[in-house]
């Protein structure tokens, strides 16, 4: 199977300087991430806000600059682009945001927030502006008559679908959704991953969908990884596989059951968040998992990988 998207060690620090009453502090916002994303696959990036990952995501497009690590991407060598050369590039890879209220300039009407990233790229249309404004909408399921609407006239839905269309103007081949539905009603949550779900199997796309949210991520994804604080600390190549890291297995038993038969009662985790400015030695979840030995806060666990399903757990379940 081809991996259009290879990445490997990548890592992101920020310092926090130093003063009079106070000491530099580092933190490692990504952590030695790697992992593979294979061409028409769907990765979901999964974990507790703060986990890394947004910033995960913004690395790979470079938005921001990774501090260590490589990125390939159709087997170019994303880090050793120039930032014209980078440009160019994002129009084969394109980013829908999590919030729509922002993402679009509250001046542009729609037509326009649509054809932006054919400003940017220096690029026409095929047709005319006007028919490619009307293809995208219809594209997304908006009327194209909303092509003159601005912003504040349009819904929290029809933004995204907006965002989404404009993502999709240069035909790019990966698209990294950055919790596309986590300001959205749920009916409308439903309706875009029904999009999102048509667009990949209509145009060939590849996602890399970051999420808060279990339970979608193991409906719409192929492959979970799970991030803490930085780490990836469970890969699951398949979304029915069972948790075998302690922590994701308090994120599936924390998923919300409609069914009453199902709901179960679980018992909440015990003690504090480390802070990323100052990590503890070994695993960082050792202070809140009831699994946790001496050895877990002593020697950070690798992720270690048997049979595809890869965990870092010095006891796994």
């Amino acid at each position: 199977m081809t991996h259009q998207l290879e990445v490997r060690n990548l890592s992101k620090q920020f310092s926090s300087p130093g003063g009079p009453f106070r000491r530099a502090r580092v933190m490692h916002a990504v952590n030695d991430v790697s992992f593979d994303l294979p061409k028409g696959r769907v990765i979901g990036v999964v974990g507790e806000s703060g986990c890394g990952k947004s910033t995960l995501a913004r690395l790979i497009l470079r938005l921001i600059e990774p501090t260590t690590g490589t990125l390939h991407f159709e087997g170019q060598d994303l880090r050793a682009k120039s930032a014209a050369e980078m440009r160019r590039l994002r129009a084969d890879m394109q980013m829908v945001f999590q919030d729509p209220y922002s993402a679009i300039d509250p001046r542009y009407t729609v037509a326009r927030a649509v054809m932006e990233p054919f400003e940017v790229q220096g690029r026409k249309p095929q047709g005319s502006a006007a028919e490619e404004v009307d293809k995208l909408l219809s594209m997304v399921g908006l009327n194209p008559g909303l092509a003159g609407s601005y912003p504040h006239q349009i819904s929290g839905g029809q933004k995204q679908r907006v965002g989404i269309a404009r993502a999709l103007a240069l035909r790019p081949s990966l698209l990294v959704l950055d919790e596309p539905t986590a300001s959205l009603d749920v009916s409308v949550q439903a309706q875009i991953i029904s999009l999102l779900e048509q667009l990949r199997d209509d145009l060939g796309l590849t996602y890399l969908f970051i999420s808060h949210d279990l339970s979608l991520v193991r409906y719409f994804c192929d492959e979970i990884l799970v991030m803490y604080l930085g780490r990836v600390v469970e890969a699951l190549p398949d979304t029915g596989l069972a948790a075998r890291h302690p922590y994701t297995k308090t994120l599936m038993d924390s998923t919300f059951a409609p069914d009453p038969a199902q709901r179960r009662v679980i018992a909440p985790l015990e003690g504090e968040v480390p802070s990323p400015f100052n990590l503890p030695p070994g695993c960082a979840f050792a202070d809140r998992c009831p699994q946790a030995s001496d050895l877990c806060r002593t020697q950070t666990p690798e992720l270690a990988a048997r049979d595809g399903h890869a965990v870092a757990c010095h006891h796994p379940l």
